[in-house]
Parts: structure tokens; sequence; C-alpha cells
């Protein structure tokens, strides 16, 4: 019995110092197949890297997203947008998250934007979204940027954060028109409800960071507000599809288990 407990122990041991150390620097790539609306098949073929909660601070480095960086530049997607959360705890990390986070949208044929997480702006908007854009990453608050590629117009729709921001979808999808082809990016995942009738094919959300803890048949231990419903993968809501990707970085506890931070690449098929 006394050596059950040792070798329990140890387990646990190994596990955390796994959890905490080496799993979340184990980065995967996840493919994601879009099929594009019929009336926008044209865009078929377009390949988008999408990018969130990235969470460069006290527990993930700028530094730890130099992999990340080798990948977008092998990949060479098309465009590249980002789900928010670039910093946490202090803007004092925008010094060091900016520069990475320019580098990997070099690779961009199009460009890229993004749109706010709550930790953003709990750092204050006035002294993140420069950086982005000095960055090369046009942010979107409540607005649509057309992107004019060599398959036609796609509308990127940036909603505002759902929790400490203000979202305004009339405002946001104002410009878009009634037959555009559009991509909603969105923060928090559990607004997709509330966005859905606007008419976008796909909306890309993080915020929960898939849970950073999931146990195998139960799933995420716990997920944050905005983040219960839809707190990780592929759902179809309405009309469209929503993704919510695992994230890249990680907050509070700095750990991961059997979730596996992600770079999104998603490829529009006919």
């Amino acid at each position: 019995m006394a050596l059950l407990v040792v070798l329990g122990f140890a387990a646990g041991v190994v596990m955390a110092w796994w959890a905490r150390f080496i799993a979340p620097h184990r980065f995967e790539v996840r493919q994601v197949v879009v099929q594009t609306p019929r009336k926008h098949r044209k865009l078929a073929g377009l390949t988008i890297a999408f990018a969130t909660d990235t969470h460069v601070g006290p527990h993930f480095r700028a530094s730890d997203l130099e992999p990340v960086v080798q990948r977008l530049e092998e990949i060479r997607p098309d465009i590249v947008l980002f789900g928010g959360d670039y910093i946490c705890e202090s803007p004092r990390f925008m010094a060091s998250a900016a520069p990475v986070l320019g580098r990997m949208v070099r690779s961009a044929r199009y460009g890229a934007w993004g749109v706010m997480g709550n930790h953003d702006l709990a750092n204050i908007r006035s002294r993140v979204v420069p950086p982005l854009e000095d960055a090369g990453i046009r942010i979107l608050a409540n607005e649509a940027a057309c992107v004019e590629t060599d398959r036609g117009p796609l509308w990127i729709v940036g909603v505002d954060d759902g929790l400490i921001g203000e979202v305004d979808l009339d405002s946001a999808f104002a410009n878009v028109p009634p037959d555009g082809a559009a991509i909603c990016l969105c923060h928090e995942p559990d607004r997709v409800e509330e966005s859905a009738p606007y008419g976008a094919f796909l909306q890309l959300s993080g915020h929960s960071h898939g849970g950073q803890v999931r146990l195998p048949g139960i799933g995420p231990i716990a997920a944050p507000q905005l983040g219960k419903r839809f707190p990780l993968g592929r759902y179809q809501v309405g009309d469209g599809e929503l993704y919510v990707s695992a994230g890249l970085g990680m907050y509070r506890p700095p750990v991961r288990f059997n979730c596996p931070p992600e770079l999104t690449v998603i490829r529009l098929l006919d």
C-alpha cells in the first residue's frame, strides 16, 4: 500500500510538472476546412490563419511564440486573424508582444486584422491598440473591413469585447452588403447567438482556452463567463459556423492538460 501511495504521488508530481512546463509550449497546427457558401464559392481556396489568446505576460513570454512565427512563415496564409487577449496583467508586456505579433503577420498575402479581448481592455485600449497597428494588425471594434482578394471581396467583421467593451452588432455589420461574404471575429464565443442572424458564414472566437484543463470523458473542468456554452471546436449556429480555438497562451492557473495550444489554419473549400 505504501508503495502505491508513493507511486501515485510521483505520478501526480510528473503530471503537474508536465502541465505547467511542457504542455503549454507544445502547440498544434489545427487544420479546419470550411465549406464556402454557394453564393460565395469563388472564395474557395483562401487560407486563413487564426491566432488568439497569446496572453503574453508573466507566465507566457513573447519568445514562446517563436515556433508559431516559423510555422506561419512556412504556411504563408492569405490572411491572418487575431481573436484578442494579446497580453495580460500589464500593458508593459506590449513592448515584447508587438514585435513578435508583427512577425506573425508579415507572410500574410492580404494583411492581418484582429479584435480586442477582455484582458486587453483591462490594460487600457489606448496602450494596446497603437502598438498592434504599428505591427501591421488592424484592430476592428464594431466595424468591418473589406479585404479585396483575387477571388473577390471578403468582409472581416470585428466585434468589440463582450465583457469590458461595448458590443454594437448593428454598427459592426453596417457596411457589409446584404450579399457580402463575411467572417465575424468576436472574442467571446457565447455571443454567437446574437451575431449569427447578421449573416456571417463563420465566426471565430477564443477566450475559453478550451478550458486549459480537460478531463477525458468530461471535458473542461472550468470555463470563463461567455465561454461556457461553446468552449472549444466547431459548432453549427443558425446558417453559419462557429469555431472556438484553444488559443496559444494561458492564464491562471498557468497550466494545460489534455488541451494543447493551437494555431488554427482555415481553408475555404467549394
